[in-house]
C-alpha cells in the first residue's frame, strides 16, 4: 500500500519568475487567485528585491503573465530581437534571473536577496490567504514586502532565515498595514546590533528563529509605534499561527507549517488594532469594539488586552507526522483571540481555569458576528455565574456545555440562556450535551486539523427540523427484518438471504431497491430528526466522513490518492464539499442521540453545480429521501445537478430528454 501523509505538500519545482513592472501587476488585484497568478505575483516580489542599480527586466512573454492580467508588451519591445538562455543552478535556487542573453543584471549577479525555494513557495501559499482577509492593492503590498526584505538584509539578515519568526511576520506587515501608514522608513537605522550569520538553506521549522525576535520587535516599533509603551501582546497577530494551513517539506529538517485562512483573518484584526492603538488614531475602546467585538463596552476590559512589553514568542506549533494531526491546546491558548476571551472572563470575575475550558470550544477559534459575539458574552457570563457548580468544575464538561449552547443558538436564533425567568441549570445543560455528544463531536472536527476557507460563492448550508427519517440501513439489518411481515412466517430461518445492494460498486444507471423502499417506510426505523447539510471545513472532518461512509476518502483506499485530490480542490476553492446528516431528536431516557451521514456532495463553486452526491457504501446511490432533501437545498441555493446538459456527461447508454433534471435516473453524480 502506498504511504500517505496528507498534511505535507511536496515542494513543487519553481518555474523561472516573471519580471513585470508594478503597473502591470496592479491589474491583478483580486481576492481570488489562480495558481498561475500567484506564481506571477510572487515572482514579482522576488524580482523587486534586486539591487537598486540593476536595470529592471522587461516583461517576459508567457502564458502565466497573460493569465495574471498583465498588459501587453509595447510595440518597441516586440520589435526587439530577444535571446533566451537557461538559468544557472544558483539562479534557479534563488528564483531570480533575467533570461535574455547579455543582460547586465544577469551578468552582474543581481540576485540580492537569496530567499530559498521553500520560503518562496510558502509565500505563494500564504498570499491568497492574506489577500482574502484584507482589501489591498496586491502590487503595492508586494513592493512594501520587498522593501522590508531589503532593509532586513542590511540590518537584520537573521529575519530572512526562518518563516515563522521573520518572513511571515514581514509579509503580514506589508499586506495588512499599507505603506502610507508606516511612521518611518525601513531604510532608516532601526537596529544597532551587528548582523548575525545567516544560513538560508539551514534547518527550518516552526520553532526556530526565536533569537531574532528582538530585532523583529525593533522593526515593528520603528515602523508603527509613536510611544515606547506599545501593547506588544497585541503584536501576537504578526507571529501567531494555528498550524492548520498545511505543511511544506523540503527535507526532514526543513519544514514550514502554514497558517489557515481562518487563523490569518483573526491575526489581521489584531494587527490593525495594534497599529491604531500605537499610533493613537482612535481611543482603544472604540477601535477594539470596531475591529474585535462590540461587546467590549468597558475601558477596563480593553486595558486587559493592552499588556506586554516584549514581542510574544510564537506558539509551540507541531510539524504533523501523520494524516490526522491536531495541534496541541497550547497553540490555541497562545492565540490573540484568547487574549480577548481572557479579558472578557476577567471582567466577569470568572476563575482563570475557565480559560482552558473555553480554549476547547469554537469561541477560541473564530471571532463571530456582532450577534454571535453578544451571545458568546452571555455564555461566558453564565459560566462565571455557575463556576462553582460540579458540572463546570471539569474542563471537558464545561467545554461540552459551551459547545451545546453554541450549537443550539446556531439552529435557533431565538435560543436563550434564560427559561421562565431563570438561567438554565448546568446539570440539565450537561445532560443535553451528552445526549448530543455525537453531533458536538462532528462540530469539533470541523475546526480541528487543517482548516479550509468557506466557499467563495456564498453557498449556505441547509437545516430542516422535525422530519421523519429512517435510521440505519436495510443492508446491515437483523436477518429477515427487510422482509414483509406476512412472509416471515413462511420462510425458514436457515434460508434467509440478505438483500444485495444494487449499484454497490458496478453499474452507472440507477436501480431501484424494494428492500430500501420498505426500509424508508418502516415505522420501527422512523424517528423525528433534523436534516443538516454542512460544508466540510477541515481536513480532519473530511477524513472522518471517508471512514464513516466507507468511500474513497479513506486513507486505505488507493493509498489516499482520492483524499489528496479532494483536499487540493477544497484548498484551491474550486470545489466545496458538503455532508448531509440526520440527527435524531434526543429522548429523555437516551444516553446519546444517533447521527447518520447520508450524502457526501461536491459543488463546483463558480458554476454552482452539484458535481457529486454519493451515499454510504454498500449502496452508493442516494436514498430517495436524501435525494428530495438535496433537491430542496439546491432550490434554496440556486444549484443545479450535473448531467448531460451540465459539466460532465456520465457513461449513459441513452438519455431521455423528457426526464426532469432532478429525475434520479438521469443523474450521474460520482
Amino acid at each position: 500500500m502506498a504511504s500517505f501523509v496528507a498534511p505535507f505538500e511536496p515542494l513543487p519545482s519553481l518555474q523561472p519568475p516573471i519580471s513585470a513592472s508594478p503597473s502591470q501587476v496592479r491589474c491583478a488585484k483580486t481576492s481570488k487567485w489562480s495558481s498561475s497568478q500567484l506564481t506571477a505575483v510572487t515572482a514579482l516580489a522576488i524580482a523587486l528585491c534586486r539591487t537598486r542599480g540593476a536595470r529592471a527586466a522587461r516583461p517576459a512573454r508567457s502564458k502565466a503573465l497573460r493569465r495574471a492580467g498583465a498588459a501587453a508588451v509595447t510595440k518597441e519591445e516586440e520589435d526587439e530581437d530577444q535571446y533566451y538562455r537557461s538559468a544557472t543552478p544558483r539562479e534557479r535556487q534563488f528564483g531570480m534571473y533575467d533570461r535574455r542573453a547579455g543582460s547586465r543584471s544577469s551578468q552582474s549577479g543581481a540576485v540580492e536577496l537569496p530567499l530559498s525555494q521553500l520560503h518562496v513557495v510558502a509565500a505563494q501559499r500564504q498570499l491568497p490567504v492574506l489577500l482574502e482577509a484584507v482589501d489591498t492593492d496586491a502590487s503595492q503590498a508586494i513592493q512594501a514586502w520587498s522593501e522590508l526584505l531589503s532593509a532586513c538584509q542590511r540590518q537584520a539578515p537573521e529575519l530572512l532565515s526562518t518563516w515563522s519568526c521573520g518572513l511571515s511576520p514581514l509579509l503580514r506587515l506589508a499586506l495588512v498595514v499599507p505603506r502610507s501608514q508606516w511612521l518611518r522608513s525601513p531604510e532608516e537605522s532601526w537596529c544597532d546590533e551587528a548582523p548575525g550569520p545567516v544560513q538560508h538553506e539551514g534547518p527550518e521549522g516552526p520553532r526556530l528563529g526565536t533569537e531574532a525576535l528582538p530585532k523583529l520587535e525593533k522593526l515593528i516599533r520603528h515602523l508603527l509605534t509613536k510611544y515606547d509603551d506599545a501593547p506588544m501582546d497585541l503584536a501576537a497577530g504578526f507571529l501567531w499561527s494555528d498550524g492548520a494551513g498545511g505543511t511544506l517539506r523540503e527535507r526532514e529538517d526543513r519544514e514550514v507549517v502554514l497558517c489557515s485562512g481562518a487563523g490569518a483573518s483573526l491575526c489581521v484584526s489584531f494587527i490593525r488594532l495594534f497599529r491604531e492603538v500605537c499610533q493613537g488614531e482612535r481611543k482603544p475602546l472604540a477601535a477594539a469594539q470596531d475591529l474585535l467585538s462590540p461587546t467590549l463596552t468597558k475601558t477596563k476590559m480593553v486595558n486587559q488586552l493592552l499588556g506586554g512589553s516584549t514581542l510574544p514568542t510564537p506558539p509551540p506549533v507541531d510539524v504533523p507526522d501523520e494524516a490526522r494531526h491536531i495541534q496541541p491546546l497550547a497553540v490555541t491558548l497562545a492565540s490573540p483571540l484568547m487574549l480577548l476571551r481572557r479579558a472578557q472572563l476577567a471582567q466577569l470575575n470568572a476563575p482563570e481555569a475557565m480559560a482552558e475550558a473555553l480554549a476547547q470550544t469554537n469561541l477560541a477559534k473564530d471571532l463571530g458576528s456582532p450577534e454571535e459575539e453578544a451571545f458568546a458574552l452571555e455564555v461566558m457570563s453564565w459560566m462565571s455565574r455557575f463556576a462553582d457548580s460540579p458540572e463546570l468544575e471539569d474542563k471537558h464538561s464545561a467545554a461540552q456545555c459551551v459547545e451545546w449552547l453554541l450549537a443550539q443558538r446556531s439552529l435557533d436564533a431565538k435560543f436563550s440562556l434564560v427559561l421562565s425567568g431563570n438561567p438554565r441549570a448546568p446539570k440539565k445543560v450537561l445532560a443535553a450535551a451528552k445526549r448530543d455528544a455525537a453531533t458536538l463531536e462532528l462540530q469539533r472536527l470541523q475546526s480541528s486539523g487543517q482548516r479550509f476557507l468557506p466557499n467563495p460563492a456564498g453557498i449556505k448550508g441547509f437545516v430542516k427540523r422535525g422530519v421523519l427519517a429512517a435510521f440505519g440501513s436495510p443492508y446491515e439489518s437483523p436477518s429477515g427484518s427487510w422482509l414483509p411481515k406476512g412472509l416471515k412466517a413462511f420462510v425458514g430461518e436457515g434460508s434467509l438471504v440478505e438483500p444485495v445492494a444494487p449499484n454497490s460498486w458496478h453499474g452507472d444507471d440507477y436501480e431501484p431497491c424494494n428492500a430500501e423502499a420498505r426500509f424508508l417506510k418502516d415505522p420501527q426505523r422512523l424517528r423525528k430528526a433534523t436534516v443538516r447539510i454542512d460544508e466540510i471545513m477541515s481536513f480532519e472532518y473530511m477524513q472522518h466522513v471517508g471512514q464513516v461512509m466507507a468511500n474513497c476518502l479513506r486513507v486505505e483506499r488507493r493509498g489516499g490518492m482520492s483524499l489528496v485530490k479532494y483536499l487540493s480542490r477544497a484548498k484551491s476553492r474550486d470545489s466545496s464539499f458538503w455532508v448531509m446528516t440526520i440527527t435524531a431528536e434526543p429522548e429523555e431516557d437516551e444516553e446519546e442521540a444517533p447521527v447518520q451521514h447520508l450524502l457526501l456532495m461536491e459543488v463546483y463553486n463558480g458554476l454552482r453545480v452539484i458535481h457529486q452526491a454519493e451515499g454510504p457504501h454498500p449502496r452508493r446511490w442516494p436514498r430517495l429521501d436524501a435525494w428530495r432533501w438535496l433537491e430542496e437545498w439546491a432550490d434554496q441555493e440556486k444549484l443545479r445537478p450535473d448531467g448531460p446538459e451540465g459539466v460532465t456527461v456520465g457513461p449513459y447508454e441513452a438519455y431521455d430528454a423528457d426526464m426532469d433534471r432532478w429525475d434520479i435516473r438521469r443523474c450521474f453524480l460520482w
